[in-house]
């Protein structure tokens, strides 16, 4: 058993890889899978504890592009008890242009260009005061021990089309967390900060550019706290039985046009369909 990386290349679209997983035994029940880049592994959205029945099939909506990502999947049968992990496999996604979404949210995803304003103070403090007691001349320090992420970072944006403006202002969508996906291309690979990187974002002011001339350039201040992106086992899946549904006018026309119930799985290609 292993694990297959197939990177989703369409054209004008953010950067994906869908993580495959054949050949599991029947006495395989559960799969958590992990992705591994720059020092910092995190769990796969919606492939933490996934139920399996000798395959599973996930698309990685947050892999950071141009760094070597690996991944790997540990094994649990039906108790929940581990039965050890896969063997590893690597990928590097090319990616010109920067990427942001919502994590639970990911196909509203927009590529965006840093105005020279982003990132240019990054501040990572250490969590502590200096308390100042009765009768000593100097203070004393007191500390948790924990250094902080990024601390009151800028990611102003600047967007071309009022649809993409449309698009940022919808990374805080009504029923979803406000933390945003931030993943760099190479327009922005000496900007110094993690990737994918999550921000806390509460607000997401705009500014017009090029609007009172006619134009359609605005700027999209966005700043925030480094945060914990949100729950992996939370997510929406991006083929629905909706879709399939839709573009399949029978059950017998859908089985007639995928071999295997793996198949009709990957069928990535009619996501959407319903509309």
């Amino acid at each position: 058993m292993a694990v297959v990386l197939q990177v989703i290349p369409f054209p004008g679209e953010p950067p994906r890889v869908e993580v495959l997983l054949t050949g599991l035994g029947p006495e395989v029940g559960f799969v958590t899978v992990t992705r591994t880049a720059g020092g910092l592994t995190l769990e796969v959205r919606g492939a933490v504890r996934a139920r399996v029945a000798g395959a599973l099939t996930k698309i990685d909506f947050d892999v950071p592009p141009n760094v070597q990502v690996t991944y790997r999947a540990e094994l649990f049968d039906d108790a929940g008890l581990p039965l050890g992990f896969t063997s590893t496999a690597m990928v590097n996604v090319p990616s010109v242009k920067s990427w942001m979404h919502n994590p639970l949210n990911p196909q509203g995803a927009v590529a965006v260009s840093l105005v020279a304003s982003a990132a240019q103070s990054l501040s990572r403090p250490y969590s502590g005061q200096t308390v100042r007691a009765r009768g000593r001349r100097v203070g004393q320090i007191v500390t948790s021990g924990v250094r902080s992420g990024l601390v009151g970072l800028v990611l102003d944006v600047r967007c071309e089309t009022l649809e993409d403006a449309d698009k940022v202002q919808a990374l805080l969508g009504e029923d979803s967390v406000p933390v945003i996906c931030f993943r760099k291309g190479t327009e922005d690979v000496k900007v110094r900060v993690p990737t994918p990187l999550y921000v806390g974002v509460f607000d997401i002011p705009e500014e017009p550019f090029t609007l009172h001339t006619g134009g359609e350039m605005t700027t999209q201040r966005i700043q925030g706290d480094e945060a914990e992106p949100p729950v992996p086992g939370l997510f929406i899946p991006l083929l629905t039985r909706a879709d399939l549904n839709a573009h399949y006018a029978t059950r017998a026309a859908m089985n007639a046009d995928n071999a295997t119930r793996l198949a009709l799985n990957r069928r990535y290609d009619l996501a959407g369909s319903a509309g």
